[in-house]
């Protein structure tokens, strides 16, 4: 009997959005927390606790995930995660970090733009923040959001904040500094009167947590979604084991995925920080292993950032993380697209499927 496509989907999707995600969040979807950075015992069995522990999936005939009870052919696999000893900055957000750190004050963290009416020159019986939340929404509205008129506007909100007659705080009075970023991640303040200092991960955390709801849409961050706060990690996915197998060689030995790898690197790292500063080790040596920290990271989500070696194998091969994965002609986007020299006619992902209409795509 012939099924129709349409009453195998009890939904339809209207779109999809991607947002930063809340650290419980990440707690909640996950299946254990990975603390140990041993894979497998000498018996062959996988540690508890570990990077392989069978919580986030199995991929070997004839075993059962605990988790949600299934075979290894029909369990997706679950996420872990990892509590960092100390937050690190997410690199792919070093910009919006830095945006938002030129827009609030250092003290009370309020957007440096005036509350109080007849403040804005375009429009008079207005204060700049009602000029610029208005613009903003109209934007939003005509355009959406990470349109080019969007980033606009936001870019004429960061020019705004930043100008020089911003060198006190209208809200509390505060000195403001010039926001520095040394790439990667390295964020200093400069005073006129007290020179450099550097800005830490959790410095710039608690900056961040300060920034009311109400000021998120001068950043260009929805409030009901999101906060900018979780671009800085306290707590880091770690993805099923599924997406990063380990395979046995000829001699009986496991090779662990190149995600496993830098994972292994993170949770040592971790480890030693937590006992550095359980043992109440100088100021300096905690602060080293910070920064090695935040470089494992780094490499976790981007093995090729400037300004950075890459993480590599003792072979010298450098390791193929996150972004690797995704992006150019071998990631795993353009790598399932069909790329037919054809006039008139887009890349579609391959997905053949006898359930579909001849104007459908299915979505992998």
């Amino acid at each position: 009997m012939k099924r129709n496509s349409n009453t195998l989907i009890p939904k339809r999707i209207a779109g999809i959005r991607f947002a930063l995600m809340d650290p419980n969040e990440i707690r909640k979807m996950s299946a254990v927390e990975v603390k140990t950075a041993d894979t497998y015992k000498d018996d062959g069995h996988a540690f508890k606790q570990g990077l392989m522990d069978p919580k986030m999936g199995v991929i070997e005939p004839g075993l059962v995930c605990p988790t949600d009870n299934c075979k290894y052919d029909e369990s997706p696999g679950h996420f872990g995660h990892i509590q960092l000893e100390l937050p690190v900055m997410h690199i792919g957000f070093t910009a919006l970090i830095k945006m938002a750190l030129k827009n609030t004050c250092n003290k009370c963290s309020k957007i440096l733009l005036h509350s109080a009416p007849e403040t804005h020159p375009l429009d008079p019986e207005k204060s700049e923040q009602d000029y610029y939340r208005e613009r903003v929404h109209d934007v939003m509205i005509k355009h959406g959001v990470g349109s080019r008129e969007f980033n606009k506007t936001i870019k004429d909100i960061e020019k705004e904040c930043s100008s020089a007659k911003r060198a006190i705080c209208m809200h509390c009075g505060s000195e403001q500094g010039k926001i520095i970023l040394d790439k990667p991640s390295t964020f200093k303040e400069k005073k006129a009167d007290k020179g450099e200092h550097k800005l830490n991960a959790r410095d710039i955390r608690e900056w961040l947590e300060r920034i009311p709801d109400e000021h998120l849409i001068f950043i260009g961050m929805n409030k009901d979604v999101c906060r900018p706060e979780w671009t800085i990690l306290k707590v880091l996915p770690v993805p099923p084991i599924t997406v990063r197998p380990s395979i046995t060689l000829d001699s009986g030995d496991r090779s662990e995925d190149d995600l496993t790898h830098k994972l292994v690197d993170v949770l040592r790292i971790n480890q030693r920080l937590r006992e550095n500063r359980d043992a109440g080790a100088p100021q300096l040596i905690v602060e080293d292993l910070w920064e090695l920290l935040q470089y494992h990271c780094t490499t976790y989500f981007d093995n090729q950032t400037s300004g950075i070696p890459p993480a590599r194998h003792r072979s010298g091969r450098p390791l193929k993380t996150l972004t690797q994965r995704l992006k150019g002609k071998e990631g795993r986007f353009r790598s399932n697209l069909s790329g037919k020299r054809v006039n008139f006619c887009a890349r579609t992902v391959i997905s053949p499927d006898p359930n579909l209409g001849i104007n459908e795509v299915g979505i992998p």
